[in-house]
């Protein structure tokens, strides 16, 4: 773990509005889904090669929503009983 990582709430990551239970570290950026995210709630897409527009990194629950994984199960449960538009 690194030093700045909390189970506190960070605001403006926008997992924080789902049940989890995974740490914060300090800090948000824009991901490429246009949610505000901390980097180990943020998981990159490295694309098919289908289309490299899609490629980069995306707040775990847009990435999630799309490609049904989840690293941490209590938050694939609350995004489960969420509507998607949350």
């Amino acid at each position: 773990m690194f030093a700045d990582d909390t189970q506190q709430q960070l605001p403006a990551c926008y997992i924080d509005q789902f049940t989890h239970a995974l740490p914060h570290r300090l800090g948000v950026q824009t991901r490429k889904c246009g949610h505000q995210a901390c980097d180990p709630h943020t998981l990159t897409y490295f694309g098919s090669g289908d289309d490299p527009e899609a490629e980069g990194d995306y707040c775990m629950v847009c990435f999630g929503r799309a490609l049904n994984i989840w690293p941490d199960k209590t938050l694939e449960r609350a995004v489960a009983h969420t509507p998607e538009s949350a």
